[in-house]
């Protein structure tokens, strides 16, 4: 019996992702598995990536204030009044109130594991998440929040308000890439590449700069301390695409 074999020539190149199909009946990647009635007789599939860096338009501040007390009631009364001078002295700053959240209260009990008979003290806390768009100004926010009582500095993150555009510009980017490498690879194997058939996007990655104060607590004992500066960054959106060509 005889058996009939299909002939799949595979071509890898140093540093490209991609697969040739010269067969009549080869078919794309999984992702990309519909184009199969439309396909010639090749196709390369290569997978491309483009990325773009830009500024942050917008810093999300996480801070807040702490206290402990042998009292819960007291503990948690003095976290009030010093959250309540930092958001009133924020917002003289020019931080609108609706950019003000609440991102955690709690007491919780600390110092005694029931070993001692040292008595059970309470610490308090309360965070706020500061939503502030003039990313050159976070440090100044710092400063206003530490001088009005704030005494724990978490992180601050920043994001764009929008990042289609960005996403727009890495995807045009991603493609462009796989154009590139079709051709290389095309080339290698005797042969061109020709009219895209199909795409197929993938998730756009963003990666934000954080700046992280984590387990600090923020303290002014010093009237002549220098002013706070944070260093915004970049934000890098990443696209990733896997393109059908058409191998002439």
């Amino acid at each position: 019996m005889k058996k009939k074999w299909k002939l799949t020539s595979l071509l890898i190149a140093a540093g490209m992702t991609g697969v040739l199909y010269f067969s009549a009946a080869g078919g794309p990647t999984d992702s990309i598995r519909a184009s199969e009635e439309s396909q010639t007789d090749g196709t390369l599939v290569v997978r491309g990536e483009g990325s773009v860096h830009v500024a942050p338009d917008v810093a999300y501040i996480r801070l807040g204030a702490e206290a402990a007390d042998q009292s819960a009631e007291n503990a948690q009364k003095t976290v009030n009044e010093q959250i309540n001078q930092v958001k009133s002295q924020l917002q003289d700053a020019g931080v609108k109130e609706e950019n003000i959240e609440t991102a955690h209260v709690g007491v919780h009990p600390y110092g005694n594991t029931g070993q001692s008979e040292e008595e059970e003290a309470f610490r308090a806390q309360h965070l706020l998440e500061i939503e502030y768009d003039d990313v050159h100004s976070v440090g100044e926010v710092l400063d206003i929040a530490v001088d009005a009582g704030a005494n724990r500095i978490e992180h601050t993150r920043f994001a764009l308000q929008d990042q289609s555009q960005a996403e727009q510009e890495a995807l045009q980017k991603a493609i462009e890439n796989t154009a590139v490498k079709a051709q290389s690879m095309a080339e290698s194997a005797g042969k061109a590449s020709g009219d895209v058939i199909q795409i197929a996007e993938g998730d756009a990655q963003i990666q934000l700069p954080v700046t992280e104060y984590a387990e600090e607590k923020a303290a002014r004992n010093d009237a002549s301390q220098a002013n706070t500066s944070v260093e915004a960054g970049e934000v890098e959106v990443v696209q990733h695409v896997d393109v059908v060509y058409e191998l002439n």
